[in-house]
């Protein structure tokens, strides 16, 4: 859906037409999902934190300002949130699961089998390895290098600025790295 539309989509829900909303969630809910289980890795908790983050976007709607986009606006509350259960998490340890099945993550199609393995495997490594970053650590390194975001955008999302997050996102690689040559 292209910015246009969404802004349009945005000024109706503003004016809680729920049949806007509706579009507007339908159109952003993959997005939504697709963070909130990389950075959780769980179905379940992902499909909590996309359903608050649309009661919080229904909630506050009428904050949004049009300087952003409505996605960064977006990721920023779905981040905060996740942000929070992660850290919720990390202090009752345990509460991750590392049995994640990444078999639906897109690998390439054709003839070279061996190299879509051995893709799928780095990717399950590299999301078993999230586990024992920081929140911080993991909320920077998913935006930033599994969802491929830029440093700008990061940065609005987060709200740290570019030193701390150039920081995290240092410490995240480099001890998923070490972990890696480890192996």
């Amino acid at each position: 859906m292209n910015s246009e539309k969404i802004e349009n989509l945005v000024e109706r829900s503003k004016q809680r037409d729920t049949a806007a909303f509706r579009q507007l969630v339908e159109a952003s809910r993959p997005l939504v999902f697709r963070l909130a289980f990389r950075l959780l890795c769980s179905e379940d908790e992902a499909k909590d934190i996309v359903q608050e983050t649309f009661i919080r976007v229904w909630l506050h709607l009428h904050r949004y300002q049009n300087h952003t986009r409505f996605s960064t606006w977006l990721y920023r509350i779905a981040c905060n949130l996740c942000y929070d259960r992660l850290r919720t998490m990390k202090r009752s340890q345990g509460a991750f699961s590392t049995g994640i099945d990444l078999s639906e993550w897109d690998t390439p199609d054709g003839d070279d089998v061996e190299q879509s393995v051995i893709n799928r495997d780095l990717k399950e490594l590299i999301t078993a390895l999230t586990h024992d970053l920081t929140p911080k650590q993991r909320l920077v390194f998913t935006l930033r290098d599994i969802e491929g975001l830029e440093l700008e955008e990061v940065r609005e999302i987060t709200g740290m600025s570019g030193a701390k997050i150039k920081s995290n996102l240092y410490l995240a690689r480099q001890y998923i790295r070490n972990k890696i040559s480890e192996a």
